[in-house]
């Protein structure tokens, strides 16, 4: 693990630690959100679900994602390699974001206040992580930035299929 800007990168993972999850994910269909619940500025209709422990938008409530009741396995295998992740550097999380495909435009993240880790995993190349003007690989390479606080986005030039696994 080192500092950059900010920035620390954690310990590479070997993309076996994936492939349960990959199979697992490759079973179901990732739905496009819709354009009510799209964030500004990302593309139309792109593939992404939550897991963990979230607040409603519209009712306020908190608790376990929807996501994580409909895929409860899904959920486990989320969480057994946020531990590998995160735990030897004690980040703990709350929630993950699972991208499908998705490409970034330039942000910052409102409201995720605070420190996240970002991996990505998949039979794929491109789509690297630019923060703050350059250019990061985060294929099974783990990432962690306060991403409210430094502007990034993804590079678009993906081929083939990609996930990314976002811990806050």
């Amino acid at each position: 693990m080192y500092l950059y800007m900010e920035i620390t990168f954690l310990t590479p993972l070997d993309e076996s630690v994936f492939h349960s999850l990959e199979t697992m994910l490759s079973k179901i269909k990732i739905k496009p959100k819709s354009l009510t619940n799209n964030r500004r500025g990302f593309p139309e209709r792109h593939r992404a679900i939550t897991f963990g422990i979230t607040t409603g938008r519209f009712d306020g409530i908190t608790g376990l994602s929807h996501s994580s009741r409909k895929y409860p396995h899904i959920h486990e295998e989320i969480l057994k390699i946020g531990k590998i992740i995160c735990g030897g550097v004690g980040f703990d999380f709350k929630s993950i974001h699972l991208n499908n495909n998705v490409i970034c435009p330039k942000h910052k993240d409102m409201k995720n206040v605070g420190k996240s880790v970002l991996v990505s995993f998949g039979d794929y190349s491109g789509a690297n992580v630019v923060i703050e003007d350059d250019i990061y690989d985060a294929k099974y390479n783990p990432i962690m930035f306060d991403g409210s606080k430094l502007e990034h986005w993804n590079t678009d030039n993906l081929i083939g299929n990609k996930y990314s696994l976002v811990f806050f």
